[in-house]
């Protein structure tokens, strides 16, 4: 058996960045959608695990795009709503036109579709939070390969989306869980998170993309077509520009990068120079003058850097000074 599990798609997302970048991460997120489906038609089925949408930008012709790659698709696609993509009267219409091979759960309780010795259970959000008492004691038939799909958080950190117990989940016996909400990847207490398809802030660093089930082996398929790097740079560690370019252009991938580089320096450097020769569609640089602590401190709070600033804090003699600046360069220097 082989499926495929992806969540927070977060399609027709207005994203905060200007328009032609919002622009392009939106058109980029469309395409790895696709992608996904059109390079995976060898599975059984695919699972989508919530937040496939924004609901309060998605338009019908949004949908109608969604459809026609579910329909390409052919094979069975069973999917639960999440907090941002739940339908209501506002926007339940559009599901008149949706193809025949996509299952929603639409109940807000626990439920499944059965086929081929595969029972997919799921709920879905009915709103932006889920407070559902989910059904430990379920007594789930052995003789099925038995899969909760949810979008969910898991436990000790109370939420108002749809908390589950991953220790009395093990319990039920479940074959595999599939969740969304999370936009990391990776397998928490047994659950698996194929977290975002793409990246969308420079909060989102690492790898993108979905799982591939494989008759029992389970991966992450990084196919993410955007990367966002966050790079923080003391720039008396380099010889001139072309060193700091030559260092961040090596650890770049060939995809569509957005970069963005807190540069420390103690004197006047050629920023435009690095933004303009480093291999991204987007280079932000925040120029920071070391020799006026304040604003380091201020980037790193709750850090070592913060916690030595707050032990000179107020006290303004020529010693404290030197202190604080000799504090700070090394402190830096041993980050990097």
């Amino acid at each position: 058996m082989r499926f495929i599990h992806l969540a927070d798609c977060h399609l027709a997302t207005p994203f905060k960045f200007e328009s032609d970048i919002g622009a392009l991460i939106r058109d980029k997120s469309r395409e790895s959608f696709q992608n996904i489906f059109n390079s995976n038609k060898d599975v059984d089925f695919a699972l989508i695990a919530g937040d496939l949408f924004e609901r309060n930008f998605v338009s019908s012709a949004d949908f109608a795009r969604i459809f026609d790659v579910f329909a390409d698709f052919g094979k069975d696609i069973y999917y639960v709503t999440g907090n941002h993509d739940y339908f209501d009267d506002y926007n339940s219409i559009f599901l008149n036109n949706k193809p025949n091979n996509l299952h929603i759960f639409t109940e807000d309780k626990l439920s499944f579709f059965e086929k081929s010795g595969v029972r997919i259970y799921g709920l879905s959000y009915k709103d932006r939070i889920n407070s559902y008492e989910f059904p430990y004691n379920i007594d789930l038939d052995p003789a099925y390969f038995n899969i909760l799909l949810a979008h969910a958080d898991i436990f000790p950190n109370p939420t108002s989306y749809l908390d589950l117990d991953p220790v009395r989940l093990r319990e039920t016996g479940f074959s595999y869980v599939g969740l969304g909400h999370i936009h990391k990847h990776g397998r928490v207490d047994g659950c698996y998170y194929p977290g975002s398809i793409e990246p969308f802030s420079f909060k989102d660093t690492g790898d993108f993309g979905y799982i591939l089930y494989d008759n029992g082996n389970i991966s992450h398929i990084d196919s993410a077509l955007m990367k966002f790097y966050k790079f923080d740079i003391y720039a008396d560690d380099y010889e001139n520009e072309d060193e700091i370019i030559s260092y961040i252009n090596n650890l770049l991938t060939d995809k569509i990068n957005f970069v963005k580089i807190n540069l420390k320096i103690t004197e006047p450097i050629d920023s435009k120079k690095i933004r303009r020769e480093i291999n991204a569609r987007s280079c932000e640089i925040v120029e920071i003058m070391t020799d006026n602590p304040s604003h380091i401190i201020d980037l790193y709070p709750d850090s070592l850097l913060s916690r030595f600033n707050e032990k000179l804090e107020g006290l303004d003699d020529e010693i404290s000074k030197k202190a604080l600046e000799l504090g700070l360069d090394a402190i830096l220097r041993t980050k990097r």
